[in-house]
C-alpha cells in the first residue's frame, strides 16, 4: 500500500477526513457509515476459501526465510516460488505458457528483472472480458540489519488472492478472472506498469472490466476496511451493499477524493488502471503504527478478522455482474 514512487515519495499516515453526502460523493459521510456498522446484526461468518492455506501463505511470505521480499533478493525469489507453487495448484492458465512473467527494468539490488506472477481462469459467459485481481508481493527487504517483514504489507493480499484463485478455479466467474500477483509496487508500481503495458499489446484493455486490488487488508484495531474507488466509478457501490450485512466488519467507502495522503487513488497497483480508464475497487486499511516498518510481523494480526476481510473480498468478486 502507498508506494515510495521511485523512492522520492514518503507517504505518512493521515486521518480520513468524513466525506459528507452534501459534498455530491455516491456514499453517506464516514460518521454515517460507521454509525451504520455499529448496528448490524451480528453475522455468521461465510467461510469460502481455505483458512488454513491463507495463514500458511502469510506466515511464508512474512518469514526470515523471505528476507522482506524486496526485489534482487534470495527471499523475493522464495516468494515468487511459492506464489507459482500455489497458482499451480489450484490450476489456473497462463498467459503464453508460463505464470511467472519476467520484465525487464531498472536495477534493483542487482536485479534488472520484474517477476510477476500471473495467472488466469476462463469465464463461464463472457470469456473475452477480464477482471484484473491483484496483490503486490514484494516489500522493503532488509535495511540496517533489520527485517521488514511486511506481513500486512503485503503479505495479507497476496495469500489472500492465491486462496481467491483455487476458490474461483472451482467455483468459475461469469467473466474470466486474472490473477495478478504484482512485483516492484514498492519502487513505484513497476509491476502492473509492465503488466497493464504487456495486456494492452496482447489482449486490449478495454477487455479489463475492473480491478479489484488488495493492499494491507489483514490490521485495523477498529476492525474496519476501507472500499475506495466509488467516488470514481459510482456504479461499483453495489458490491458494497452487496456483502455489508453477511459480515461484521465495517466495511466503509472512503479515501478515493482529498488531499494525496487521504485520497488513495494513486497509492498501489490500482492507479495503473485507473489512468487507463479501467474501474477499480481497492480494498485496504488505513496506516497503523507498524506501516512500513519491521514490526509489520504476523504476531500483530487477529486472525479470525483477516479471515472475514478475505472471504468478504471473495463474495464482492461474486457480486459482480
Amino acid at each position: 500500500m502507498k508506494a515510495m514512487i521511485a523512492f522520492l515519495l514518503v507517504l505518512f499516515a493521515c486521518a480520513p477526513r468524513p466525506v459528507s453526502q452534501d459534498t455530491g460523493q455516491p456514499y453517506p459521510s464516514l460518521t454515517e457509515q460507521r454509525a451504520a456498522a455499529a448496528s448490524k446484526n451480528h453475522a455468521t461468518p461465510v467461510r469460502l476459501l481455505d483458512s488454513a492455506q491463507i495463514i500458511s501463505d502469510l506466515l511464508f511470505l512474512a518469514s526470515d526465510a523471505c528476507q522482506g521480499r524486496a526485489p534482487g533478493s534470495t527471499g523475493h525469489q522464495l516468494a515468487a516460488q511459492r506464489v507459482m507453487e500455489r497458482m499451480r495448484a489450484a490450476g489456473v492458465d497462463s498467459f503464453g505458457g508460463s505464470l511467472l512473467d519476467r520484465r525487464m527494468a531498472r536495477p534493483i539490488n542487482g536485479s534488472s528483472e520484474i517477476r510477476n506472477v500471473v495467472g488466469w481462469i476462463k469465464g463461464t459467459r463472457y470469456p473475452s472480458n477480464f477482471i484484473v485481481v491483484s496483490a503486490h508481493y514484494d516489500h522493503l527487504g532488509i535495511r540496517n540489519g533489520k527485517t521488514f517483514y511486511g506481513a500486512d504489507d503485503n503479505a495479507s493480499g497476496t495469500a489472500c488472492l492465491l486462496a481467491m484463485a483455487k476458490y474461483f478455479k472451482q467455483h468459475p466467474h461469469e467473466y474470466s478472472l486474472v490473477f495478478a500477483a504484482f512485483d516492484r509496487e514498492e519502487s513505484g508500481l513497476e509491476g502492473a506498469e509492465a503488466f497493464a503495458k504487456w495486456f494492452a499489446a496482447e489482449k486490449s484493455t478495454s477487455n479489463v472490466l475492473l480491478n479489484l486490488n488488495m493492499d494491507m487488508i489483514a490490521r485495523s484495531d477498529k476492525n474496519e476496511i476501507f472500499a475506495s474507488g466509488i467516488s470514481h466509478y459510482p456504479k461499483l457501490r453495489y458490491l458494497v451493499d452487496a456483502v455489508q450485512e453477511k459480515v461484521n466488519v465495517a466495511l466503509l467507502m472512503g479515501h478515493d477524493t482529498g488531499n494525496d495522503l487521504d485520497d488513495w487513488t494513486k497509492q498501489s497497483d490500482h492507479h495503473v488502471f485507473h489512468k487507463l480508464g479501467i474501474p477499480f475497487l481497492y480494498l485496504g486499511v488505513e496506516d497503523h503504527p507498524d506501516y512500513h516498518k519491521p514490526t509489520d510481523t504476523p504476531g500483530k494480526i487477529n486472525f479470525s478478522r483477516y479471515i472475514e476481510n478475505c472471504n468478504m473480498i471473495a463474495m464482492l468478486l461474486e457480486a459482480y455482474q
